[in-house]
C-alpha cells in the first residue's frame, strides 16, 4: 500500500457487501432510516443548510441526506486518508457532492453553530467512552441554534433479551469490538445531558429499518 492508496475504502466497501450478503444494495439503510423513519416523519419542515456525518467511512449512510435535503451542504469526516479518497470518488461516481476531510469528531476544525443537522451512524460502539462524551460535546458546539443532532447505532443492553445480550457481548472479546460492550451500558442520554442538550430536547428511542433489523438512536436538540 502507498500513502496514497485507495485500496482500503475498497475493500472496506466490499467486505461490508460479503458480509452483508447483498451485492446490489447501496448499504445506506441506516442513513435512510434516519430520514425516512425519523426525521421526515418528526421534524416534516426541517429543512437543514449543512449537514455533518461523522465517522462517514465510504459515505454510504452520506450519501441519503444529499438526496433528501437538495439545497443542503453535506460534509463527511472520518480519520481515515484511505477510506476518504474512496468516498470521495464513491460519491462522485453517484452523481453526489460531499465535502469530505480528514477530522477526527471528538474535536473538528468547523467554527461554532455551523451545521444544522450532525449525525453519525454506527460510530459510537467504534470508540472509547471518553471518545464519545467528546463527540457528543462536539456536536453541541457545531449545531446552530434549533439544529439536531442524531446519533445512531446498535441496540443498546436495555433493548435486548438475555440470550442476545450474551451473544453480541462475545463481539467485545472475540470479534474485534473492543467498546461494543462499553457503549452498550453507557447511559447516552445521560452523556448529551453532560455535553449541553437540555432533558426535554432529548429523544433516545429503536427505528425499524428496511432489512428487518433495529437501530437505537439519540436526539438531541439545540
Amino acid at each position: 500500500y502507498t500513502q496514497d492508496d485507495v485500496a482500503a475504502g475498497a475493500i472496506y466497501d466490499l467486505g461490508v457487501y460479503v458480509a452483508m450478503r447483498n451485492p446490489k444494495s447501496l448499504r445506506d439503510v441506516r442513513g435512510q432510516t434516519v430520514i425516512h423513519k425519523f426525521l421526515k416523519q418528526q421534524y416534516p419542515n426541517f429543512q437543514p443548510g449543512k449537514i455533518l456525518d461523522m465517522g462517514c467511512t465510504v459515505g454510504a449512510n452520506t450519501l441519503p441526506y444529499v438526496d433528501a435535503y437538495p439545497n443542503a451542504e453535506v460534509y463527511g469526516i472520518d480519520l481515515a486518508p484511505a477510506i476518504l479518497r474512496y468516498s470521495h470518488a464513491r460519491a462522485e461516481s453517484l452523481g453526489k457532492r460531499v465535502h469530505f476531510s480528514q477530522q477526527n469528531a471528538e474535536k473538528t476544525n468547523f467554527p461554532d453553530e455551523s451545521f444544522d443537522l450532525v449525525v453519525s451512524h454506527i460510530l459510537l460502539h467504534e470508540i472509547p467512552v471518553p471518545a464519545i462524551r467528546n463527540v457528543f460535546r462536539e456536536s453541541y458546539r457545531l449545531l446552530a441554534p434549533g439544529g439536531i443532532m442524531i446519533h445512531q447505532d446498535a441496540r443498546l443492553f436495555r433493548h435486548l433479551d438475555l440470550y442476545t445480550a450474551f451473544i453480541y457481548d462475545e463481539e467485545t472479546t472475540n470479534n474485534n469490538e473492543p467498546f461494543w460492550s462499553a457503549m452498550r451500558d453507557l447511559d447516552l442520554v445521560a452523556v448529551a445531558r453532560e455535553a449541553g442538550f437540555s432533558r426535554d430536547s432529548l429523544i433516545n428511542t429503536l427505528l425499524e429499518q428496511s432489512n428487518g433489523m433495529q437501530s437505537f438512536i439519540i436526539v438531541g436538540s439545540k
